[in-house]
């Protein structure tokens, strides 16, 4: 049961019932939000609901998950014994077919595409292993912390991001990515995309690291980035951290929409306190423009739930964030995502060789610019 496979979902809670549909998303051993799945269990979003009574098998009292309706568009555990797999049967390709047979990663929403090849922002496909290079450079270092400057333009403030080994061990090991991690790789994009392309003024960032459940006037600080740094199809990149999970948010204020991309496909009514605090924002910046809108307008701001990519375990989730902005920076035309996204990535999960391209692209950044300073 590995990869992502639809299934039918039974309780036997009264009785032995069907209940919903969904998909299998990982396999026995894994984790749920960072925590160990119980045994017998395997992690799957609920896609359709029969029964919206029906009690969860394992329910999450912290995100209110206790009845299966209340789980649409979520992950939550469930017994593999009240799981009936659908498993897809492709045709056997021909031998001069081999090539396009559809493999789990090029079958995305239900459309047959190519395997998507890394591209490369240093302009090269060579196989230089520049993570390992980074790792014996740094446990051989005395240098125990570099400084990162961040300029103005990437997230309205200018800065220094302390940059530790510890910071970098997350990449080297494949850990979960803290918010330091992530400014890295926007600073990276900065260098290698918004700067060459003159493309500073299509993009600002909100710095993940005041953002979160944890501060205050949080749309405040966000609305006064938009007041300061809009332009007409300005796009707002803020990854969130809401303590054991990143997602992105995106936003363009002129045109009052907001993008919301989840590696784990749970859905922006789950996440009120988020969804406030971004709408307050955007109301902040039409006060400050004067924009008059009707009452019921007002509260009217459109959220689209991007189909992006997910992530089929419980720590990818950072790494699924530096890719989703990496291909908004690369594809967005006139400030819009589209709802089904880029064409070139819809993929029902990012393969090992996407996934590596930015950890690669991480550590020579950081081997080149920061620590050897070349």
């Amino acid at each position: 049961m590995v990869g992502v496979t639809p299934c039918d979902l039974y309780t036997d809670n009264p009785s032995y019932h069907l209940v919903g549909r969904g998909s299998v998303c990982n396999q026995l051993g894994d984790t749920l939000h960072n925590r160990p799945l119980p045994p017998e269990h395997v992690r799957v979003g609920v896609e359709i609901i029969l029964d919206g009574n029906a009690p969860l098998p394992v329910p999450n009292e912290d995100a209110g998950l206790l009845v299966l309706d209340y789980a649409l568009g979520a992950h939550v555990a469930w017994p593999i014994g009240l799981i009936d797999l659908k498993i897809k049967h492709f045709p056997q390709p021909k031998e001069h077919d081999k090539d396009t047979f559809p493999s789990k990663e090029s079958v995305a929403l239900g459309n047959e595409i190519s395997v998507q090849k890394p591209v490369n922002l240093y302009g090269s496909s060579d196989k230089v292993p520049y993570l390992t290079f980074l790792h014996t450079y740094v446990k051989d270092s005395l240098t125990r912390q570099w400084d990162v400057p961040m300029p103005k333009e990437i997230f309205n403030e200018e800065y220094t991001e302390l940059l530790s080994q510890y910071d970098i061990y997350e990449i080297i090991n494949h850990e979960w990515l803290g918010s330091c991690t992530i400014c890295v790789y926007v600073r990276l994009l900065y260098n290698l995309l918004l700067v060459p392309n003159m493309w500073v003024s299509r993009f600002c960032f909100i710095n993940p690291t005041k953002i979160g459940p944890e501060y205050t006037q949080q749309s405040q600080y966000i609305g006064q980035t938009f007041i300061e740094r809009n332009q007409p199809n300005t796009l707002f990149l803020a990854p969130y951290n809401t303590g054991d999970h990143w997602m992105l948010v995106v936003v363009n204020p002129t045109a009052e929409i907001v993008y919301y991309l989840h590696s784990l496909g749970v859905n922006i009514g789950q996440r009120l306190q988020l969804r406030r605090m971004f709408d307050n924002a955007i109301k902040i910046y039409r006060a400050n423009k004067g924009t008059k809108v009707s009452k019921v307008k007002f509260s009217n701001i459109k959220w689209t739930m991007i189909k992006c990519p997910i992530q089929d375990n419980g720590s990818d989730c950072g790494y699924y964030v530096l890719r989703y902005i990496k291909e908004i920076l690369l594809y967005s035309e006139e400030g819009v995502i589209p709802h089904e996204y880029f064409s070139t990535y819809r993929l029902e999960k990012y393969s090992t060789e996407l996934i590596d391209e930015v950890k690669q692209e991480w550590c020579r950044y950081v081997l080149e610019n920061i620590i050897t300073n070349k």
